[in-house]
């Protein structure tokens, strides 16, 4: 099931006011973005439970990616209550991520 939600910048700030997400920035063009999807849909698999996941294009939205300093895609971001925990540019594994993304959102709590 895809709990996955696409963002625009009107509805962004609503997205991750409340509780905890994670957030993909990538393009439509962007080859390393595409191999990063299934990677994000896998993390959204496990950690659901845990936080919201939303993902924003930034050849879309880019006044978004340039107000949380997004300098490359892919880049996955946490955020808690409004307030951006960590940016992870570049991809990564399902696992490396789930353990980073876990640590950011046990600290917040």
């Amino acid at each position: 099931m895809n709990r996955i939600v696409e963002l625009s910048a009107p509805q962004f700030a609503r997205f991750v006011a409340k509780g905890s997400s994670v957030v993909l920035f990538s393009a439509s063009w962007c080859k390393p973005c595409q191999e990063m999807k299934p990677i994000f849909h896998a993390l959204e698999d496990k950690l659901h439970a845990l936080a919201a996941f939303g993902k924003i294009d930034v050849a879309v939205s880019p006044t978004i990616a340039q107000m949380y300093g997004i300098r490359a895609v892919p880049s996955l971001a946490v955020f808690h209550q409004g307030r951006l925990l960590r940016v992870m540019p570049g991809s990564r594994s399902v696992a490396a991520l789930k353990k980073a993304v876990l640590a950011e959102l046990e600290e917040a709590r």
